[in-house]
């Protein structure tokens, strides 16, 4: 049986709530001597209570002391070794500094660990990949059962995985935050601890595109200012962050490009922007989208070329507008008002969107794949492609290669080298009564004559 390393200092405790009153209750114990979270003693008798927070008490000076340490296993774990590491400190006759209460343990600690990593990530990545990291190493902490990072191994990943599939999420997303959770670990010298067949596997479906006909029946069902929002999707390429981030001084009129580039937070503009792997690319626009961006900065209050809406509590609180979080929710509202809804998705209210705004058929990353597709096949080179997208790696660009479709498409497969040479032979087909009544009569006038 495994032995408590708290159990003669420091103890771990929870707060819960019995026959109406709360009380604090011993923690429960597998029969391996692990902790069973959720689970305390009453009466000598296990019991699961999910309520309430976890303590550490210890005793000091001749006290009981308590101490609140949340509800993240790792953590908790941490704390009780934070503070025997006091303790022990204390009773060899080592002096703490003023505020010192925290002496560094022999192991690293997975949540100090995981603090130094967000540091790094935080300086050097945008905000929003800092905050899906951050995310996903909360998640990690919660899965885990270890306080060091040296104890961490291969079914403690294998349980975070199990743990994001109970939480609804896609093979495609548990391995991408696998994948995160690894390059963590990497960073503090644990290395190799999935083999092949431990990652997650799925089916990498092709990049969808929005088809000529939908594109028709959507601008003719979108407002004027919505007409230059999604037009500016679909010929940029750009993201949604930025679409939304962009400036007016981004723009080039000029030449009829369009630019992603750093923003700076200002006292004005509360907001910072950081490019994708802080990579700036220049995408030329078509003229007639030019037109239309020259007519609107003419009657643009703002910095931002799609600001969001004016409060409507508060319509001058923010005259020029801050990055607007609406244009999924216009997509969706655009189809639904165009028809072009399939009709089978389904909201958490229990609509269909044959009727809501909900259908999964029509969302922003899709025009982005339209842009890369259409520009392929029209033959523009992968290289150039690649760049306007802003891609790390010209394999991610290949993906759309594989999007190819439509009439052009098809009439380049049935006349092309490889069909005309192997294709069948067609036999004739026999002649229909009409046909041959006719050759018969042209026979007979032959035959008279």
């Amino acid at each position: 049986m495994a032995v408590n390393p708290y159990a003669d200092r420091v103890n771990i405790t929870k707060y819960i709530r019995c026959d109406g009153h709360w009380r604090f209750a011993r923690i429960a114990r597998r029969p391996s001597g692990n902790i069973h979270w959720d689970h305390v003693l009453i009466n000598g008798l296990e019991e699961h209570h999910p309520e309430g927070k976890y303590f550490i008490e210890w005793r000091e000076d001749g006290s009981r002391r308590r101490r609140s340490v949340g509800t993240v296993p790792a953590e908790i774990l941490a704390e009780a070794q934070r503070q025997r590491a006091v303790l022990d400190a204390k009773n060899a006759g080592l002096a703490l500094a003023d505020g010192e209460n925290k002496p560094a343990t022999s192991q690293l600690l997975v949540t100090d660990a995981i603090a130094r990593y967000l540091r790094d990530v935080k300086m050097n990545k945008s905000d929003s990949t800092f905050r899906h990291y951050k995310h996903t190493l909360e998640l990690f902490k919660k899965s885990l059962t270890k306080a060091t990072v040296p104890a961490i191994n291969r079914d403690d990943i294998m349980d975070f995985q199990a743990s994001l599939y109970k939480l609804g999420l896609s093979a495609r997303t548990v391995k991408h935050k696998a994948i995160i959770v690894t390059s963590f670990l990497k960073t503090v010298g644990v290395r190799d601890l999935l083999g092949k067949g431990d990652w997650p596997t799925y089916t990498e479906e092709d990049p969808e595109i929005y088809a000529p006909e939908e594109l028709k029946k959507f601008f003719a069902a979108c407002t004027p200012n919505e007409y230059l929002l999604f037009q500016f999707f679909l010929h940029s390429g750009f993201r949604d962050g930025e679409v939304r981030h962009a400036h007016w001084t981004d723009i080039d009129f000029t030449h009829g490009t369009v630019k992603v580039k750093h923003k700076e937070a200002t006292k004005s503009q509360g907001w910072s922007f950081d490019p994708k792997s802080r990579r700036t690319r220049e995408v030329p626009l078509p003229d007639f989208l030019m037109d239309l961006l020259r007519e609107a900065k003419k009657e643009s209050k703002s910095k931002l070329v799609f600001p969001s809406k004016p409060h409507s509590k508060a319509p001058k609180a923010r005259p020029g507008g801050k990055p607007s979080d609406e244009f999924l929710d216009y997509c969706k509202a655009i189809a639904l008002r165009a028809g072009l809804n399939c009709g089978d998705c389904e909201n958490a209210a229990g609509e269909i969107c044959a009727v809501a705004p909900c259908c999964d058929q029509f969302y922003l990353h899709k025009f982005r794949a339209t842009f890369a597709t259409l520009h392929l096949q029209g033959g523009v080179d992968i290289l150039t492609v690649s760049k306007w997208l802003g891609h790390k790696e010209l394999k991610t660009t290949m993906r759309y290669l594989t999007a190819a479709r439509g009439e052009d498409v098809r009439k380049k497969v049935n006349t092309g080298l490889l069909a005309t040479s192997f294709a069948p032979a067609r036999t004739k087909k026999p002649p229909t009564a009409s046909r041959r009544h006719a050759s018969v009569s042209k026979r007979g006038l032959h035959a008279v004559g």
